[in-house]
């Protein structure tokens, strides 16, 4: 099965976030793929640079990194939402975002939705 989520909420707001990152690896150890996970509205804080947790918090943006490096699974940062919170002011990609995501706009996600099984929503 082939699925694509698309994450709404920020990595140190609720539990949205972590709860599709364990999602994403428990689809992938049943041996499905994951077309994309798109970050969309505060979820594309997730791809922050720069930004990091207090030290009693765990770091999803880095733990998504390294999940999408595990997987070969896409991650992608919504280029309206990026704008919005600060991080689209003409930068290269690799300066706006972490390494491991991109940032594209809705048809990326239209595409990536279009060719799964499942689609999956992570709101607080």
């Amino acid at each position: 099965m082939r699925y694509t989520l698309l994450v709404l909420s920020p990595p140190d707001s609720g539990s949205s976030c972590r709860h599709a990152l364990e999602f994403a690896k428990a689809v992938c150890r049943a041996g499905h793929e994951i077309a994309c996970v798109f970050f969309y509205d505060a979820g594309v804080l997730t791809a922050l640079p720069g930004a990091e947790p207090s030290a009693d918090e765990e770091d999803l943006r880095c733990n998504w990194q390294a999940f999408a490096q595990d997987t070969d699974t896409q991650l992608v940062a919504c280029v309206a939402s990026a704008l919005r919170f600060g991080l689209g002011d003409g930068r290269s990609d690799s300066d706006r975002c972490r390494p491991e995501f991109a940032i594209a706009g809705l048809g990326e996600f239209v595409e990536a939705s279009s060719s799964s099984d499942r689609l999956l929503t992570f709101a607080d």
